[in-house]
């Protein structure tokens, strides 16, 4: 599935909104992302980071300017991993997925490739995308890129579903229109099987 990379996607760091913009949105990943992890599996989250890194990466928002103390439970932070923190994209996915696996959720691995796609050949890359269970795409492009809504996905990220065999894969995509004047239009939640 990919999801929108907005750390709004994250309960409660909105807390000044009277209504909350991305309820239908965060519901919408909630459902995908149980039925995703049924039965015990536990997806790869890929996400476009500075370089490509792989391992156990502990959930981070401080690139988009939020302290790990308001993140749901900053108590828990303790039981991630104690690699690299994730970048924020990869970030948003960890901590949805927290929503549903609870403690599992530590160990989720995440894949983060570079922007451009440079890198993705060799290394193992392909087997460790086409091996896994499921996978929970971030969505969002480079920061400082032409396009870096929420939605959009950065060539590394393309690259890297085409090596999964995404381009095989039935595409179903949820569309939440919204009028919250500084968010985007709409944001989408894209279901791939």
């Amino acid at each position: 599935m990919i999801l929108p990379a907005t750390p709004l996607l994250v309960p409660g760091l909105a807390p000044g909104l009277r209504a909350d913009p991305l309820m239908a949105v965060r519901g919408a990943v909630r459902a995908a992302l149980a039925e995703l992890v049924a039965g015990g599996r536990l997806p790869l989250v890929l996400a476009h980071g500075p370089a490509l890194r792989h391992g156990r990466m502990r959930p981070s928002l401080a690139g988009a300017g939020i302290g790990d103390r308001w993140l749901p439970d900053p108590s828990a932070a303790a039981s991630w991993a104690d690699g690299a923190p994730a970048g924020t994209g990869a970030s948003v996915a960890l901590l949805a997925l927290a929503d549903v696996l609870g403690d599992r959720a530590t160990d989720v691995e995440t894949l983060e490739v570079p922007a451009d796609g440079t890198s993705l050949d060799g290394g193992g890359v392909a087997d460790l995308l086409r091996g896994a269970t499921g996978l929970v795409v971030a969505g969002g492009g480079a920061p400082g890129g032409v396009d870096d809504g929420p939605d959009a996905l950065t060539d590394g990220i393309r690259a890297a579903l085409r090596a999964a065999g995404a381009d095989a894969w039935r595409v179903d995509v949820q569309v939440f229109e919204q009028s919250h004047g500084h968010l985007p239009p709409a944001y989408r939640v894209t279901t791939l099987t």
